[in-house]
């Protein structure tokens, strides 16, 4: 079994490969969230406290919580839940997932460090891994700098133009040729509705022109019947 083990603190994580049955027994009938001594898996992790956050079976399906079996079941999802994300609105799906109890068929364990022990895990506690992305919301940020809400009171609240892509020649190019395909498209079926009215109206034409010299074969055929 792999252990997935993360340090929130630092955002680092650390994929260990234990071989060992002895020592996964620790995890065994064991739910998501619950908390396992890290001196059963190792002299290494003593004194640590990991949770159980996830897992994937040798198959790869993960585990849900709130499903109260060591066992993969077949749920019907909808938006809202974990394991499942809806393609199209309204859409419901019947997917597999498995139980929130450790089992022996267990791949991958996600595990999360609640308390730091002894000794630093190497590439794990030793190292903090810098956030990409910073907050968004105000109260974060004040947060994030410690400032207080009198210390933005004379920053100026500008919006930025959203640049969604980078404007090339290339993509001119391609925009250029998008339209001269879109007034090529509208000029063919403007030409094809034309044609299309004339022939409409030609035949109307005819159809009437048909009816009529019918009319004046019957109007004279009676008038020689009555002579």
């Amino acid at each position: 079994m792999k252990l997935n083990i993360s340090y929130p603190a630092t955002g680092a994580q650390k994929l260990i490969d234990i071989e060992d049955e002895h020592k996964l027994r620790v995890f065994y009938d064991k739910r998501m969230s619950a908390e396992v001594d890290g001196a059963a898996i190792g002299d290494e992790f003593k004194g640590y406290i990991f949770k159980i956050t996830g897992g994937n079976d040798k198959q790869g399906f993960p585990m849900k919580q709130g499903l109260l079996t060591n066992h993969r079941v077949r749920l019907l999802l909808s938006k809202g839940h974990s394991c499942y994300r809806p393609r199209r609105v309204g859409e419901r799906k019947r997917k597999s997932v498995r139980g929130c109890i450790v089992g022996n068929d267990i791949a991958v364990l996600s595990l999360a460090i609640v308390k730091q022990g002894e000794q630093e895990i190497e590439g794990l506690t030793d190292r903090s891994c810098p956030k990409r992305l910073g907050p968004k919301r105000a109260s974060n940020i004040r947060k994030m700098f410690n400032l207080s809400k009198e210390d933005d009171k004379g920053v100026k609240n500008t919006k930025a133009p959203k640049i969604q892509r980078l404007v090339t020649p290339v993509t001119l190019q391609r925009k250029r040729h998008l339209m001269a395909l879109k007034r090529k498209n509208a000029e063919a079926s403007r030409e094809a509705a034309e044609q299309y009215a004339k022939l409409l109206a030609q035949r109307v034409k005819e159809r009437n022109a048909q009816k009529h010299e019918l009319h004046e074969k019957r109007r004279l055929s009676s008038k020689t019947g009555k002579n």
